[in-house]
């Protein structure tokens, strides 16, 4: 009787792994997508059987705030798959959809069915990750907006393209002639905004101090409306052109 009763638990023992194996963490398919809820369904690879809402882990979310990323749908099927040891989601996209949808990694509470939750994304060759070194840290859009922490301290903040552009690895590289609007702080205490037009508007009072010297070069014309008093101090000299016919006028 003992090695019957061995035996029996040795099957089961068996048919745990299995079962363990088989349902802890699977790879799918993303086919549906809520953004109010922050659920999507997906189809299991390679049986391409569809599961319920799943809702997508995040590291950082709550109540109406966080940090959430949503998540692209496809036809669900494998065979539009870029190839790679990682998977993969499509890389075509069609009326806003990838071909496949986004791979996602699902997992399950010990091994319960009725508990999947979607973890993580997974790329592909197809569908390569943005290329980021050691002691760096990317947030990076697909049209090219990004939030980029270099590994030499340095932090840039850089808006997307809205026209024509190449994507690769190392993000979204703008048409010739075109300008990204970008704000960096390279570590050193130094600023540098770059772009094409910017607009300050302040409902109450603009205070700007300078310890040092201002350089301002306008290369086309320089247009002032001080609908109030215009006050300038200065301990030497008198700026010309602030009594020059061409520049004040009534």
């Amino acid at each position: 009787m003992s090695g019957s009763g061995d035996l029996e638990n040795m099957v089961l023992h068996i048919i745990e792994r299995l079962m363990a194996g088989r349902y802890n963490e699977r790879h799918g398919l993303v086919t549906s997508y809520d953004p109010d809820k922050h659920l999507a369904k997906v189809t299991f690879q390679p049986e391409g059987q569809e599961s319920g809402w799943l809702p997508i882990e995040t590291g950082h979310i709550g109540n109406g705030f966080g940090i959430a990323i949503g998540l692209t749908p496809g036809s669900g099927q494998s065979g539009d798959q870029g190839s790679g040891t990682g998977g993969g989601s499509g890389g075509g996209q069609q009326s806003g959809q990838k071909e496949s949808g986004d791979q996602v990694i699902v997992r399950y509470q010990e091994g319960d069915i009725e508990s999947g939750k979607i973890v993580q994304r997974v790329h592909s060759d197809k569908d390569k990750p943005p290329r980021v070194e050691s002691g760096e840290m990317v947030f990076w859009h697909k049209n090219g907006a990004k939030i980029f922490f270099s590994k030499d301290g340095s932090l840039l903040l850089q808006g997307g393209t809205q026209q024509d552009s190449t994507i690769s690895t190392t993000g979204a590289t703008p048409s010739s002639g075109q300008v990204v609007a970008s704000y960096k702080l390279d570590g050193k205490g130094d600023i540098t905004v770059t772009g094409n037009n910017k607009t300050d508007t302040l409902e109450k009072i603009h205070n700007e101090t300078i310890k040092g010297d201002k350089k301002v070069t306008i290369n086309g014309k320089r247009n002032d409306n001080v609908k109030n008093v215009w006050n300038a101090v200065a301990k030497f000299g008198l700026w010309s052109w602030l009594t020059s016919g061409s520049d004040v006028s009534d």
